[in-house]
């Protein structure tokens, strides 16, 4: 999880910086910054909607395998990706955790080489996937369960 924390961390100063590129200068009055800041937030919030729609509805070819099917519409498109990068690596890790080192699975809480290998036949189980990468949408309840 701590790669995770990085990236968020990123995203925060990326954020901070785009505030303070929207905002211009250090004049003006409460009324000008809220308006940027709105304006600023609702442009975030449409794109990670958008991405959230992109991750429910869109399959690309790599996904037609059936071993992303239970995982199709149910995770975020980044995690979907990154199992694809990972499962390249089965190939010469294995199935020996010492090659492996399990990084994506400490660190993102996505299958790690290691564990894809158990599934080169048949599916990725959904449980295998940690509950942040299954939370495409906005509300507190209703996280994406198994079918």
């Amino acid at each position: 999880m701590l790669l995770l924390f990085v990236y968020l961390k990123c995203r925060v100063k990326s954020a901070q910086w785009t505030l303070k590129r929207v905002l211009q200068n250090n004049l003006g009055d409460l009324c000008n910054v809220w308006d940027a800041m709105n304006n600023m937030m609702t442009l975030q919030h449409t794109e990670i909607r958008a991405s959230f729609e992109t991750s429910t509805h869109v399959d690309g070819h790599v996904f037609k395998k059936t071993l992303y099917k239970r995982l199709l519409g149910m995770i975020s498109r980044y995690a979907l990706n990154q199992i694809v990068v990972e499962f390249e690596r089965v190939h010469y890790a294995g199935k020996n955790p010492s090659t492996c080192g399990c990084v994506m699975r400490i660190t993102h809480g996505l299958p790690c080489s290691c564990k894809l290998s158990k599934y080169v036949v048949g599916c990725i189980p959904l449980d295998s996937i940690h509950m942040f990468w299954r939370r495409l949408n906005f509300q507190t309840k209703g996280y994406l369960s198994p079918m």
